[in-house]
């Protein structure tokens, strides 16, 4: 809605998992790869290990695609993109990841696929060099240690300059994640008796550079008058979606560990807690 209003150029999404049946999904594709997975695990050999992989990446994806375009979920946003006039490119991040990036002009059009390229040539080029191990999160996601993606695609999805550079100032150069930052930036001001800025947390996932930055602020009150005055209902709503961002934001330890037990649970579940 924030692009169609023309409040924003562009909005992301992550999908599946910000879909209301993601956890289904997931199952799914689970379900149908776990035969692939467990032929990975217990070959030894490593020429056909690294064959059975590149295989597995291709099962997961041909797996994820067909669960997500049958959900009822990718179906309803596909409806809404049409009714709003709005464009969409799909972008890969992992075989099972994918983002959506919404638009309605052929200049973001044109940067997103300039940003898309760029993208995937830092990617390639970061897991040849890759000399040392490094956090998964890391060899998932390079492309967050490439400042000027990092910057060219916070730009466009409205994020203030100071809220980018610190983004990129803690994956680069920092010991620190943004998110645990964050978190703690909201605590520490609560312990302190100041309370973060509802309208900083302007999107989902967005981190600001501190909970009271007034760019980010500014941000997220043009969204608010936006959505009013299209519909006071709306607007309503975006507040709902204010204080459940900044409740993520704070949670982001919790959520974290929450997640890994889901995973864990449903790792013995599909019986293959004793594979390697």
């Amino acid at each position: 809605m924030s692009v169609a209003l023309s409040l924003r150029k562009c909005s992301l999404m992550t999908i599946p998992a910000e879909f209301p049946d993601a956890e289904a999904i997931a199952k799914a594709v689970d379900l149908a790869c776990i035969h692939d997975y467990r032929r990975v695990s217990l070959e030894t050999d490593a020429r056909k290990k690294a064959k059975l992989i590149q295989e597995f990446k291709d099962k997961l994806r041909e797996a994820c695609q067909e669960k997500i375009k049958s959900s009822l979920s990718y179906r309803s946003h596909v409806t809404w993109v049409g009714g709003l006039n709005l464009q969409v490119l799909e972008a890969e991040v992992r075989p099972t990841i994918q983002e959506l990036f919404f638009y309605n002009d052929m200049d973001t059009k044109r940067r997103l696929e300039e940003l898309s390229t760029s993208r995937t040539l830092f990617r390639k080029k970061f897991l040849r060099d890759l000399r040392e191990p490094l956090p998964r999160s890391t060899v998932a996601y390079p492309e967050e240690y490439s400042s000027d993606y990092v910057l060219g695609i916070g730009e466009l999805l409205g994020y203030p300059k100071c809220c980018i550079e610190a983004y990129v100032q803690g994956r680069t150069r920092g010991n620190v994640l943004a998110e645990q930052r964050a978190s703690r930036q909201i605590q520490t001001g609560r312990s302190q008796g100041v309370e973060p800025e509802l309208y900083a947390y302007f999107v989902k996932d967005f981190i600001p550079c501190i909970p009271t930055c007034s760019n980010a602020t500014a941000a997220g009150r043009k969204l608010y008058e936006g959505f009013s005055h299209f519909d006071n209902r709306l607007g309503e709503f975006y507040i709902q979606c204010l204080r459940a961002n900044v409740s993520d934001v704070e949670s982001y330890a919790e959520r974290i560990e929450a997640h890994k037990e889901r995973m864990k649970a449903q790792a013995q579940q599909l019986g293959i807690q004793t594979l390697r």
